[in-house]
């Protein structure tokens, strides 16, 4: 009348355990499917809100060794603000979506691009004070400011908690 079927033996399932996990990388992200905090998107907005502030240093820099009035030791150092204002605008806009994803080894390096982009900006400083440069002056203070918020955004508590790779509970969920 019925026909019975018998469930499968212990031995013929294929254990959970043996499939690999998404996030074991260092650079997967680390929570699959969750909604960033407030506080680490308002991080990757201002990462990326950055980058212009970073380009109009640079361009200052170029615009003045373009007028060729410049001396060689200073024309040396603007080369660098130039250099360092481009590679610090460029990290901090690149890596705002790895810190979004909880990537613990790129918010590792979005850090070291703040603080990269912080060094640039004082460097900007000193070579405006050193030529007397009333815009790159402007451009290295925007800057300064800007790499300013960006390190105090990425060096957060809920940041630092929601991209570490070591925490494995969930951050509180804010707003």
């Amino acid at each position: 009348m019925y026909e019975t079927v018998s469930s499968p033996s212990v031995a013929e399932r294929r254990p959970e355990a043996a499939a690999p996990t998404p996030g074991t990388g260092l650079l997967a992200g680390r929570r699959p499917g969750e909604r960033a905090p407030s506080d680490v998107l308002q991080a990757c907005v201002l990462m990326v809100a950055t980058a212009p502030f970073f380009a109009f240093l640079a361009y200052t820099a170029w615009d003045i060794m373009g007028a060729g009035d410049v001396p060689a030791p200073v024309a040396t150092g603007l080369w660098a603000v130039l250099v360092g204002s481009a590679a610090a605008g460029a990290a901090m806009a690149g890596l705002a979506v790895p810190v979004l994803r909880a990537v613990p080894l790129l918010w590792r390096v979005s850090q070291a691009g703040a603080l990269l982009g912080m060094a640039v900006a004082l460097s900007g400083l000193h070579r405006a004070a050193q030529i007397a440069s009333t815009p790159l002056m402007v451009a290295g203070a925007l800057a300064a400011l800007a790499a300013i918020l960006v390190n105090v955004a990425l060096w957060t508590t809920v940041v630092r908690r929601w991209c570490s790779a070591g925490s494995a509970g969930r951050v509180g969920q804010e707003g």
